[in-house]
């Protein structure tokens, strides 16, 4: 039996007055007014680090439940649903599993612990004061271009990656109100180029060993592009939000050439968008931290719906800027806070202060979902992220 959640919509003053966290997004990302700005906390790129979890939720006087990693490499967690409710989350993040045949663990390896991804990608952890994982070994770096040709990929349509994964998303739809993102289990083409490569091989072949990189991006679209495939013939229907993206900048603009993204990533990144839109009517979500303002008529070309982090503190990134020259055309997911003067070192009144400029400035005629520029981080006072999210909630009000 089927339990469904309806919106319930009543006219006031003029405006409709959405209930359904689902609806708020979807509206929100069509570019109008719901009844206010959209919340989003506890994805990939907008959840909190493990020890300022335990800080929040003893904030709030939460005791029990678990510290349930979402992604080991930055040691965020899922957040528990009771500071979901309390913070006024709209969103509920959905993955793909790794393969049947890959185990994640943790290795002690004396002083600090490891793991290694399916890939065989190494990370590693300082046992003392390490708040994430770092690259540890790369499995292509020094590999000849025959080498990289061959290397075997894993399988990115083993039926185990996607087993019970429609049920549980149709349970998402049909027993929460929550808009349903489906996140990407990689970095992008140049994101995982370098995972696999190393970041200083990354940027040498792109300088003098350009069929080197030519071929391994190639073999990771071509991963890609069979992965969402079978992703989205699973869950296509069921989600609002697909998640794709590629860091490009750094804070003071792009971290290599354009002449290099536009000839080689980009390309690549528009195959992939294309592919995603024939499976999907979901909205397109691109994750690119930096100073991206140069690239971003390229993201809307290549068919991008949705910015992500939106980081306001970088070189050309500001919010009433952003708003005015791409608004209507790009929605923007992120952009709260910065997360360094005011997060980590700011007041809370601070706090109230930057949430209140940014929905100023972002927020008119929809096209905004709040939430942190990137993941909460350990050292946020518990206060300020109770701030931070309680006067969206409140001064966000359309």
């Amino acid at each position: 039996m089927y339990h469904f959640f309806l919106c319930c919509i009543v006219e006031t003053g003029g405006k409709y007055r959405l209930s359904s966290s689902r609806e708020r997004i979807v509206t929100a990302l069509d570019h109008k007014e719901p009844d206010r700005v959209p919340i989003a906390f506890g994805g990939l790129h907008d959840s909190i680090h493990l020890i300022g979890h335990r800080k929040l939720k003893k904030h709030f006087g939460l005791d029990g439940g678990e510290d349930i990693i979402q992604d080991p490499f930055q040691q965020i967690v899922f957040p528990d649903d009771r500071l979901l409710g309390i913070l006024h989350s709209d969103i509920q993040p959905v993955y793909a599993k790794p393969p049947g045949s890959y185990t994640f663990e943790y290795k002690d390896e004396g002083d600090i612990r490891t793991y290694t991804d399916e890939w065989g990608t190494k990370y590693k952890q300082p046992k003392r004061g390490g708040l994430y994982f770092d690259f540890a070994g790369h499995i292509l770096s020094g590999k000849s271009i025959d080498e990289i040709k061959t290397h075997p990929f894993p399988d990115p349509e083993k039926p185990s990656r996607f087993a019970g994964l429609r049920e549980k998303v149709r349970n998402f739809n049909d027993k929460t109100d929550k808009a349903i993102i489906a996140y990407s289990p990689t970095g992008g083409v140049y994101e995982h180029t370098y995972w696999l490569r190393g970041i200083e091989e990354s940027f040498i072949d792109m300088a003098s060993n350009i069929k080197a990189l030519e071929v391994l991006t190639e073999r990771i679209l071509e991963w890609m592009l069979r992965f969402w495939a079978s992703y989205l013939k699973e869950i296509g229907d069921l989600v609002q939000i697909v998640q794709v993206g590629d860091d490009l900048g750094g804070q003071d603009g792009p971290l290599f050439s354009p002449k290099i993204y536009r000839e080689i990533y980009k390309p690549k990144q528009k195959k992939l968008i294309s592919l995603i839109k024939k499976n999907t009517d979901a909205k397109i979500y691109f994750h690119s931290c930096g100073s991206i303002y140069e690239y971003i008529p390229d993201l809307i070309e290549i068919g991008v719906d949705v910015l992500n982090p939106v980081q306001v503190h970088a070189a050309r990134m500001e919010s009433d800027r952003l708003k005015k020259e791409f608004g209507k055309d790009l929605s923007f997911w992120g952009g709260g806070a910065d997360p360094v003067k005011i997060m980590s070192n700011g007041s809370a009144r601070d706090v109230e202060e930057e949430v209140k400029r940014r929905i100023d400035d972002f927020g008119p005629g929809g096209g905004f979902v709040f939430a942190s520029i990137h993941n909460i981080q350990a050292d946020v006072p518990p206060g300020n992220v109770a701030q931070f999210f309680e006067t969206a909630y409140r001064y966000g009000v359309y």
